[in-house]
């Protein structure tokens, strides 16, 4: 099946995200990414799943007081500065959005770790600093809006000290019954400026390619595919009641069609959407996340 995905440019993902940035933030629970819920019958709210899949992705850089971390992709800050408050690190984040860094240097200072949190506009592609200025580096749902995984890796290994640990998350693709997405799907990615998903396996050989070495490739499908209900549904909710940008309509507006096929979704009752959300859930989900973790060898 044929089907179109967009490049998005660093610009254009900025302004997306200087838009819709808070908005989005307040509907997940405070941060701006998907939440982790551990399986069907857990009835956690979207704040405790956020802030699991955020404690999650600290576990995994296991940061030490003193030691420096790289923010890529910061959004506005939650799960930069909950790093920083429960490891004791310093951490510098960044984003194309100047909101993105607006919000989060305002959160730093209200949750008082401004001296050794802070957060900057910049390119992935194209970090200011110096080679070797961070023992260790995260980003969260930020390679999804990059085309080519393998120069963001490099780029974010240029500045990690040898040793170091980068934690990522990536929208991946599965084979479905039909094959992968289709247009319905590459419409949704496309509503968020997102690049074309890969492939969990390919991580194999962008890993290499960087000069890393693969510690893990963990695929959490089945834990953050309720992600894109709660999100429907509160952004729904949202609007009803608030102005919103174009670009939440036009979310929501691909949302929709996601459920069954239905271009009625805005006529229906959230209850209905939710049964139509769950009965799509039962299904092998096509779009799918995983986390990678890898390493910078030790000189």
């Amino acid at each position: 099946m044929s089907v179109d995905y967009k490049v998005p440019t660093p610009e254009a993902v900025g302004a997306f995200y200087d838009q819709v940035n808070a908005i989005v933030a307040k509907v997940q629970g405070g941060a701006m990414h998907y939440g982790y819920w551990t399986g069907p019958d857990d009835d956690s709210d979207f704040e405790t799943a956020s802030d699991r899949f955020t404690d999650m992705m600290i576990e995994r850089i296991d940061a030490r007081p003193g030691q420096r971390v790289l923010d890529v992709g910061c959004g506005p800050g939650r799960p930069g500065v909950r790093l920083a408050k429960s490891s004791g690190a310093e951490l510098v984040g960044i984003s194309v959005s100047e909101q993105d860094v607006r919000l989060a240097n305002e959160r730093a200072r209200a949750e008082g770790v401004s001296d050794r949190v802070r957060f900057e506009q910049a390119n992935m592609l194209a970090l200011p600093f110096p080679d070797n200025s961070f023992d260790h580096a995260m980003a969260f749902e930020s390679i999804v809006h990059v085309q080519d995984r393998v120069a963001a890796l490099r780029e974010i290994a240029r500045v990690v000290r040898p040793g170091g640990r980068i934690a990522l998350t990536d929208f991946t693709v599965r084979e479905g019954p039909e094959g992968g997405a289709d247009q319905t799907v590459v419409n949704v990615y496309d509503s968020w400026h997102s690049a074309a998903p890969v492939k969990a396996e390919e991580y194999e050989a962008f890993v290499p390619q960087a000069g890393l070495v693969l510690d893990e490739i963990t695929d959490i499908t089945d834990n953050v595919k309720y992600t894109g209900m709660w999100t429907y549904l509160e952004l729904r909710r949202y609007a009803r009641e608030n102005p919103v940008p174009p670009e939440v309509d036009k979310i929501l507006g691909v949302f929709g069609p996601l459920l069954n096929g239905t271009e009625g979704a805005p006529g229906l009752t959230d209850e209905q959407l939710v049964q139509g959300w769950r009965r799509l859930l039962t299904k092998e989900q096509v779009q799918g996340m995983i986390i990678v973790v890898a390493h910078l060898p030790a000189d």
